[in-house]
């Protein structure tokens, strides 16, 4: 049980309009998910108040699309899981071109790519660690967890805190657009090559002062794994799994590692997308899963808090950042829903909407191509039209 770790050493969105009424000519049929023995609970959209209309216009919508690239799609209402559906695809590969791998069937035990959702799940982690007393105070510096790098935290970069880090707002610089993944030039490329990963994060130059503004920095997130395995006295993953996954009763999933032994908690996770919306409905009950409180409710309010405006990123992908999940609003049946969400690479994603105690995911395989298919468009324009 848990989650396994294995060496990880490299490292204009086109819509097709519905040719039928979105009420008629259905050929999808929907079908209750099935049951398993996983924590999960499952019912009918009916039984929640969805409508089944939308939602097999949307199926109909996505199979009427050729590669369109979408992997799976879950959507669970009031704690049970109400629609699960998986499609065929190509398997992620690094080195590959497109990262396109063989064609395979995605199902409910395909440990899929997470991508940067992993920066989410690493959250979740830390809160457990600050629920154990390990992280108590957030403010702390970087420079004091790690006084061995006091050569390089010098200056404003001494100011650096682990609030910082879980927030992105730590003013280091780190390019991860310029150039492929794959390129030296490239800082996830370099900092796998280097010998000390946190040491070449930390190196970075400031591009603003620390605490002034938000900047996406997916090097920072393994430093912030590094203090709580640190704090914990093991690895970090060992932790996960002692704090999260194995509670959680989570049956797949790997989580690669730099070939200095830490894990990439930035981006490295590979996790069923059911083991994925069970993290959902932990944020949706208070940090409690089967009656263990995993991590605690004023953790989970400080997650999906805006600390910070969001930029150099699409207004409408999220205006706010928490602790590392992302914030925007859905529009449906004329209402706006406040939404905090995990987001990753490919179109990865996990959106939680707590006025409707929803939980919505994707996983996608757009990692080198252009999204033919919007998770945020079939969210709006079918799953919120389904509530009655």
């Amino acid at each position: 049980m848990g989650i396994k770790k294995i060496a990880f050493i490299v490292f204009v969105v086109v819509m097709v309009l519905l040719a039928c009424d979105r009420g008629e000519n259905y050929d999808y049929e929907y079908s209750q998910p099935q049951a398993f023995d996983d924590g999960i609970e499952t019912a009918s959209l009916e039984s929640v108040g969805m409508a089944t209309g939308p939602i097999r216009a949307m199926m109909d919508y996505i199979n009427g699309v050729e590669m369109h690239r979408i992997h799976d799609i879950l959507i669970l209402k009031n704690d049970r899981l109400v629609f699960e559906e998986y499609f065929p695809g190509y398997a992620f590969i690094w080195n590959s071109p497109g990262s396109d791998g063989e064609w395979m069937e995605y199902t409910r035990e395909t440990d899929h790519f997470m991508a940067s959702v992993s920066k989410s799940v690493t959250s979740v982690v830390a809160g457990c660690a600050v629920k154990e007393g390990l992280l108590p105070n957030l403010n702390r510096t970087v420079l004091d967890c790690f006084p061995e790098y006091g050569d390089v935290l010098v200056g404003q970069k001494a100011a650096i805190t682990l609030y910082h880090l879980i927030t992105m707002t730590s003013g280091l610089a780190f390019d991860e657009n310029t150039y492929p993944y794959g390129d030296p030039r490239n800082d996830i490329s370099a900092m796998f090559a280097a010998a000390d990963p946190i040491r070449y994060v930390l190196e970075r130059p400031l591009t603003s002062t620390p605490g002034s503004q938000f900047f996406y920095n997916s090097g920072t997130t393994n430093v912030l794994a590094a203090e709580v395995a640190r704090a914990a006295g093991m690895n970090f993953l060992d932790y996960a799994n002692l704090r999260l996954f194995n509670p959680m009763n989570t049956q797949g999933g790997v989580w690669h590692v730099f070939p200095s032994g830490d894990t990439f908690a930035s981006g490295g996770l590979f996790l069923r997308p059911r083991e994925l919306a069970k993290i959902g409905l932990l944020f949706l009950n208070d940090g409690l899963w089967q009656g263990e409180q995993i991590v605690t409710p004023d953790w989970i309010n400080r997650s999906q808090q805006q600390h910070v405006a969001t930029s150099g990123f699409p207004a409408d992908f999220g205006y706010g950042y928490g602790y590392l999940w992302w914030i925007r609003d859905f529009a449906g049946g004329g209402t706006n829903y406040r939404c905090y969400f995990a987001a990753g690479w490919g179109d990865q994603y996990m959106f939680i909407i707590p006025a409707l105690d929803m939980i919505i995911v994707f996983n996608c395989g757009n990692y080198q191509v252009n999204a033919r298919i919007s998770p945020f468009d079939l969210v709006e324009e079918y799953i919120l039209e389904a509530l009655n």
